[in-house]
């Protein structure tokens, strides 16, 4: 008899152990443990996408300009030239940048007007042969110029994690157009003896000389962007043109770097600082009729960018 209790028990001791089992294994299939949901990239931003960008460039300037056949020779930094002008004619400007990218492809335009006012001891003039006398020193140079650029970029390079994990690097190609105008007068004093023929006689007895010239070049260039971290991107971009279609030779360098500060729902803000760098050689007439700009123009670069 105590054996058959003994084995009712064990019986009843199993039928529990059972129960308990595999009431465990189906709380296990019901509760799934938890997981770690995978990293995914932010999607790409699709369709266009448009920045601008103001900017102020300190320009200084280092070459000569021919007027009428004075010419003036200028080697002007940007704080001589800040020191000796006189507003309202002395240094004015306005520039923005502008560009529209759908994937590989990005539509780019770069205006600035400004105006540069010189006085006489920031630049030298001597006369040429057909003004029949030496010219003296000058009296003063104003030059005022627009120069608009617009291009075609084409990606057909990048890569990613070149200086860290969430780095990427682009190469773009491009082509284009810059358009120059410029209307200068150069105030000179001069010898008795001097042709004044197409010049003109001021109030206070020098002689000025006024020319206004248009002219258009054709540019190719290649532009590197990289992207350290997001929020922080750097741009390097050079450019040859003219090729004697419009001016002898032109080229042009510009790096900025550009940092994030604020963004909307719409409008992502960053701030701009760089350096530019543009050089042309344009010529045209002869003797009382010639118009030359050979100059380098180059500077720091300060600006805001609105992405939208």
């Amino acid at each position: 008899m105590y054996i058959r209790l003994a084995r009712a028990k064990i019986a009843i001791i199993a039928s529990f152990a059972i129960a308990i089992g595999v009431s465990s294994t189906a709380m296990a299939a019901d509760v799934a443990m938890p997981t770690k949901a995978p990293m995914t990239p932010p999607p790409a931003i699709q369709g266009w996408t448009f920045s601008l960008t103001p900017y102020v460039w300190a320009t200084s300037l280092s070459g000569s300009t021919t007027v009428k056949g004075i010419t003036t020779d200028i080697d002007a930094g940007f704080f001589d030239i800040l020191d000796h002008t006189q507003f309202p004619k002395g240094l004015f400007q306005l520039a923005a940048f502008g560009e529209a990218r759908n994937g590989r492809l990005g539509l780019f335009t770069d205006i600035a007007y400004m105006k540069l006012g010189l006085g006489a001891s920031l630049n030298r003039s001597r006369g040429t042969d057909e003004l029949g006398g030496s010219v003296g020193a000058s009296a003063g140079l104003t030059i005022k110029m627009l120069i608009a650029e617009a291009a075609a970029a084409y990606e057909i390079a990048s890569w990613g994690g070149l200086t860290s994990p969430g780095s990427r690097t682009a190469l773009d190609l491009y082509a284009g157009g810059r358009v120059w105008w410029q209307h200068a007068d150069a105030e000179v004093t001069a010898s008795g003896t001097a042709n004044i023929v197409g010049l003109t006689r001021t109030g206070n007895g020098t002689l000025l000389a006024s020319g206004d010239v248009s002219w258009i070049d054709p540019l190719v260039g290649m532009r590197l962007r990289h992207q350290f971290a997001p929020g922080w991107n750097l741009v390097v971009s050079g450019d040859v043109g003219g090729f004697g279609a419009g001016s002898k030779s032109s080229w042009q360098a510009l790096a900025t770097l550009d940092y994030e500060f604020c963004r909307s729902k719409t409008v992502i803000w960053s701030g701009m600082v760089g350096y530019k760098a543009l050089q042309v050689d344009y010529s045209q007439g002869s003797g009382l009729t010639h118009y030359e700009y050979d100059m380098s123009m180059y500077g720091p670069v300060f600006g805001i960018t609105a992405r939208f």
